[in-house]
């Protein structure tokens, strides 16, 4: 735990090159936590409810055939079955591995699916190949990092897992990345331990993968800058006026229909936005909606059923 320590406060020091791939640790040390299956368990039944459920199964047991102290043996059978299948579960060997594989996993899967025209965010390996293969032949992770090398992480990650409390098999799993201020993101997701990450992957993608404001792209022979709404991301009004007024406000404008397609071929993982089928307003108090093609996706205000509006200024 120690090391752990040290190595997140070496790495909070250093600096993140802007508009550069964040590079994190890629071992992640994972702490158990406290059983929230047998916390709920233990805690919402009171001892005189936890005796009754036990007299009616015992009952039962007597009802099928079985003698008084037949039905005593089983349930004590059962109760010792169940302890030790519990106990099996939560030694919980390796499964620290399969969370943090999984997740390196899943995250690698939704750029491959997705196909952003620049990776945000990787987990980088320091040392060289022949310390990564001798740690696997040892059953070990590959997590020993030079000190001088510490410059070219941004992240270190860390997590936490613990049974969930519908006792079902599942785990609550939660991963923290810290960055060089001490500043974190916390991601959580609860499932399967096979499936759970997938969850905190595709957060984690998005996180760090999706437009934000301002961001620049090429129009065509120029540069432009899209600055989001009023609240500094994607904004909606009930009146079109209002959206001219908002991007006036922030010393630009609404994009025409056309300027606004570029956007949307951009995309929201490579610095536009996709706009899907909602509403847009775009310059002279009209609105664009993709979905209505013929004969122009440009459409009078009458002329949609819309009541709300997004939009996102330029300049």
């Amino acid at each position: 735990m120690k090391t752990v320590l040290s190595l997140l406060v070496l790495l909070i020091s250093t600096s993140i090159a802007a508009g550069n791939t964040a590079r994190v640790w890629p071992t992640i040390p994972f702490i158990r936590g406290a059983d929230l299956c047998a916390y709920k368990q233990a805690y919402t039944q009171t001892r005189s409810e936890y005796m009754r459920e036990m007299t009616d199964l015992a009952s039962d047991l007597m009802q099928s055939g079985a003698k008084g102290y037949e039905a005593l043996q089983m349930l004590v059978a059962f109760d010792s079955l169940y302890d030790k299948n519990r106990n099996l579960a939560l030694q919980h060997k390796y499964l620290d591995v399969t969370l943090e594989n999984t997740l390196k996993g899943y995250l690698d899967q939704y750029y491959r699916d997705l196909r952003p025209s620049q990776r945000n965010v990787s987990f980088n390996h320091l040392p060289g190949a022949r310390h990564i293969i001798n740690s696997a032949r040892n059953g070990q992770r590959p997590g020993y990092v030079p000190e001088d090398m510490f410059e070219k992480l941004d992240y270190i990650a860390y997590g936490s897992y613990t049974l969930a409390p519908n006792c079902k098999g599942n785990i609550v799993v939660t991963v923290t990345l810290v960055g060089r201020y001490g500043d974190t993101k916390t991601y959580m997701g609860t499932g399967k331990p096979a499936t759970v990450m997938s969850q905190i992957g595709s957060r984690m993608f998005e996180d760090f993968q999706r437009t934000k404001f301002p961001s620049q792209i090429r129009l065509r022979n120029r540069t432009i800058t899209i600055l989001g709404g009023i609240n500094g991301d994607i904004d909606k009004v009930w009146d079109l006026n209002s959206a001219e007024d908002m991007c006036a406000s922030m010393g630009g404008r609404l994009p025409n229909g056309s300027e606004l397609e570029i956007i949307n071929n951009y995309g929201s993982w490579n610095g536009g936005i996709s706009l899907g089928n909602k509403a847009w307003a775009v310059r002279g108090g009209k609105v664009y909606r993709a979905d209505l093609r013929n004969p122009s996706p440009v459409r009078n205000r009458w002329e949609v059923n819309d009541r709300e509006f997004y939009y996102t200024c330029i300049k």
